[in-house]
């Protein structure tokens, strides 16, 4: 303990305090959930929301094993085609593992010959080398996890701003009342249809500590007024940043609610709001002027002189929509999807200066391994001063809060950062022994406008190019149950050109992932 350092410590204690005084004063019950740590099990659950067998929203997670769990053991797997089958039995699978053990013990090891540069949902291996251990609890009544983390690869100068070697990101504690799950931890989130990246929410980050409420259950409203808007789901939450940032640890609140009207059909709303922090109005008044919609001028003028495309809501907000569409076409499922998230709202209200991602996928079955191939789209080259405006270097940013939408340094929303295009290929195989292998095929266009507000600092701005890249990348991935546990081996080939100077790049990563 004498060389643990005092930001983890004080994070570990204030987790611990949380855990002690709610589990001794509260009638709790456990709340486990779906995480972001494997494509091929959130590509089964997609697969069975498109089918019908599942009829909660799936575009959230963590996703509470409470909301699919109902459709999952009550389906008739005689009703079912062979790929729906193998999906089913997947599911069920995991979800037997995740609620059928009292305690968990876990060791995952991960090394690379280099950090990775990007991150997608199941892959946010961002660390060269890490190792987490953890014990998580399921009782009756609490459900918690104590994960400790240790990353060799952190900046020894402190220079880059990444934080300690030790962490205890991962760690939780959660209980249910009614319908609703309390947690407090760090959890990785991800928000949005998208595979590759989200813009608004996704494990790009290391997760944030935050206190969370979720609607555990996803029932439609019993009402006639309501009933229309069919399975829904909520989540909020309210986090804290780093110290060291321009604004010294500010808070984050996030919000996303989503629904099911129509069996084909999932519509999202999210919402961030960045507010507080040393040398702000940190107090619930003002967090409520926020939460109100209150407007500043973006350009630091008064109100009654302010030009009205520069009305602005306080503190630093993201907010937008989702939308994931879904039907089978010759027999053939298919699905289409997009995500925009403007990086303010306007004095109208509507949601300005907007990024977008677009996607869409199909799936098929090849003897007997089902097959994914997903086509995914992001846009974030966003300028926010106006329609005429072109200059971008503004999304993800804040006059105020210069250190952005971002938590140590990795933003939390797109992988890509601000000013990026993009264009993922992603084939996804799985085998009936649990087995699977990826193939990604990527196309950036970063920083495309070549330039970055803070073009000499490392932890301020653009933090994925300080200037404009051409990157193209291949990453193949396998993953299987060996030694007993969970391998996953992975090569990548990345050709990135800078000016008139390309460089090609070979790497290799290895995690093994172990329970008891």
């Amino acid at each position: 303990m004498s060389k643990m350092s005092t930001l983890f410590r004080d994070d570990l204690m204030r987790f611990l305090l949380i855990a002690a005084v709610t589990a001794f004063s509260t009638t709790l019950c456990s709340a486990p959930w779906v995480e972001t740590d494997d494509l091929a099990l959130r590509a089964d659950i997609q697969y069975l929301a498109d089918s019908g067998v599942i009829s909660a929203p799936v575009t959230t997670y963590p996703l509470m094993w409470a909301s699919i769990a109902p459709d999952i053991e009550q389906t008739d797997m005689k009703n079912l085609s062979s790929g729906q089958q193998m999906a089913l039995l997947n599911v069920k699978r995991h979800m037997r593992i995740a609620v059928g053990k009292r305690h968990t013990a876990r060791i995952d090891v991960y090394g690379a010959s280099d950090a990775k540069r990007f991150t997608s949902f199941g892959d946010n291996n961002f660390d060269k080398n890490k190792v987490a251990l953890s014990h998580e609890y399921m009782g009756d009544n609490i459900s918690t996890k104590i994960q400790l983390n240790y990353r060799s690869s952190v900046d020894p100068d402190g220079k880059v701003n990444q934080g300690q070697k030790a962490t205890p990101d991962g760690s939780y504690l959660a209980f249910k009342a009614g319908n609703w799950v309390v947690a407090a931890g760090a959890v990785d989130k991800w928000w949005g249809p998208g595979l590759d990246t989200s813009l608004i929410m996704s494990s790009n980050a290391r997760p944030l500590p935050a206190l969370s409420l979720t609607r555990n259950g996803s029932q439609a409203f019993e009402t006639p007024w309501l009933s229309w808007v069919g399975p829904w789901t909520f989540t909020a939450q309210m986090a804290r940043m780093e110290k060291g940032r321009v604004v010294s640890e500010p808070y984050l609140f996030s919000t996303r609610a989503t629904a099911r009207p129509l069996r084909g059909i999932e519509l999202g709303l999210s919402w961030s709001y960045q507010w507080g922090g040393e040398g702000q109005p940190g107090s619930i008044k003002d967090f409520l002027k926020g939460l109100m919609g209150k407007e500043t001028c973006a350009d630091g003028k008064p109100s009654s002189t302010c030009d009205e495309s520069n009305h602005s809501k306080l503190g630093n907000q993201l907010a937008g929509v989702d939308v994931r569409w879904s039907d089978t076409l010759w027999g053939t499922p298919y699905a289409v999807y997009g995500q925009m998230i403007g990086e303010d709202s306007s004095g109208s209200g509507k949601i300005a200066d907007k990024a977008k991602l677009y996607g869409a996928e199909t799936r098929f079955n090849v003897l007997t391994q089902r097959i994914l191939l997903n086509l995914e789209y992001t846009d974030t080259q966003v300028s926010c001063g106006g329609d005429e405006d072109i200059s971008q270097n503004c999304y993800y940013e804040h006059g105020t809060y210069q250190s952005g939408y971002r938590y140590y340094r990795r933003a939390i929303g797109s992988t890509y950062d601000n000013d990026a295009e993009t264009l993922t290929f992603t084939v996804l195989g799985q085998l009936q022994n649990g087995q699977s292998w990826q193939l990604k095929f990527r196309n950036a266009d970063l920083n495309t406008n070549n330039s970055d507000l803070f073009p000499d600092d490392v932890n301020l701005g653009n933090t994925v190019s300080k200037v404009a890249e051409e990157v193209s990348q291949v990453d193949f991935q396998y993953r299987l149950y060996e030694l007993g546990g969970r391998i996953t081996a992975g090569t990548m080939v990345t050709r990135s050109t800078v000016g008139v100077i390309t460089d090609r790049d070979y790497d290799v990563y290895l995690k093994y992932e172990v329970r008891f």
